[in-house]
């Protein structure tokens, strides 16, 4: 029987930032817009669990696709996954993978009905089929070098996106409180989900690099495995770029204090090139996208850098 432990680790934990920051960031240019009204910080936690719930089961359908792919068997560099391992049995992960599913869409429907708008729940499901078909199902994302292309448009631009679009709409039923005009509230959901979602790409990246050789061998053709470290060095340094210079559009000056990390970060990627020597930029990543989302948030809270609209 799996322990705790197993499954835990299989959710990875450390992952989940990259879920809850889009809610954050999307409840931060939704303040530039209009004052907070009665409710929005319920409205916000309900879009944060159903991040969360997101989050972890594209991680566990991320487990079981791998395992029953036989990819990150033996030799691989990071934490071993559960079902490649033999801990947790495909059966178990599957079934886990279907509850966590279940519950994100029990959230899902609160918060649609929250905003009472159908679209919102539409989307809702549409993230929870992305996220499955990360590495399940006859077209599994990672294995076609889409999983760059899955990170930045689902877990930055639709998650912001998503959670701005409750927001807005649940505005209309909390007189006096009115909704401001969608056309310009979007366009900063969408530079800002951008932004975070190149930044979040370079958690995938350092991924991939690390397993780029176990990915050849497996089959599993992610862009570093199709392209080489040069273009996963070139994307590295384009994901903070545009991830940097998008939230600065959106927030102004308090991303860019970043800058000189961002520098650091990615000089010390370009010296990488053997599979280990990538393993400490998973957590850099992890960091870099969290003090990013904080400062946008915290100065969008405090009136810094950009003027309320």
């Amino acid at each position: 029987m799996a322990r705790a432990a197993d499954w835990i680790q299989a959710a990875r934990p450390r992952t989940l930032v990259a879920a809850l920051i889009p809610v954050g960031l999307a409840a931060a240019v939704h303040r530039l817009h209009a004052p907070a009204h009665p409710g929005w910080l319920g409205t916000v936690a309900g879009c944060a669990a159903f991040a969360l719930l997101a989050q972890v089961a594209s991680n566990l359908a991320n487990d079981l696709g791998d395992g029953l792919r036989g990819t990150d068997l033996e030799g691989r560099l990071g934490p071993p996954r559960a079902v490649a391992a033999g801990r947790i049995s495909p059966r178990a992960m599957a079934l886990a993978t279907g509850v966590v599913v279940l519950l994100a869409l029990g959230v899902g429907l609160v918060a649609a009905g929250i905003a009472l708008d159908g679209w919102v729940l539409a989307a809702g499901i549409l993230a929870l089929v992305l996220a499955l078909g990360y590495t399940l199902g006859p077209f599994p994302l990672a294995y076609k070098g889409l999983g760059d292309v899955f990170v930045i448009a689902c877990f930055g631009v639709q998650a912001t996106v998503l959670t701005g679009l409750v927001l807005w709409r649940e505005a209309a039923f909390h007189p006096p409180y009115e909704p401001v005009a969608w056309p310009p509230l979007l366009a900063d959901l969408l530079v800002a989900g951008l932004g975070l979602g190149c930044l979040a790409d370079n958690l995938l990246l350092a991924n991939n690099a690390r397993d780029r050789e176990g990915d050849a061998a497996a089959g599993k053709r992610t862009t570093v495995v199709r392209f080489g470290l040069g273009f996963a060095r070139a994307l590295h340094a384009a994901n903070l770029l545009v991830g940097l210079g998008a939230l600065a559009w959106v927030f102004g000056w308090p991303p860019l204090l970043l800058a000189p990390l961002a520098a650091r970060d990615h000089l010390a990627f370009r010296r990488a090139s053997r599979g280990e020597a990538f393993v400490p930029f998973l957590s850099r990543a992890a960091l870099f996208l969290l003090l990013a989302g904080v400062l946008c948030i915290t100065g969008a809270c405090l009136g810094w850098g950009a003027a309320v609209r």
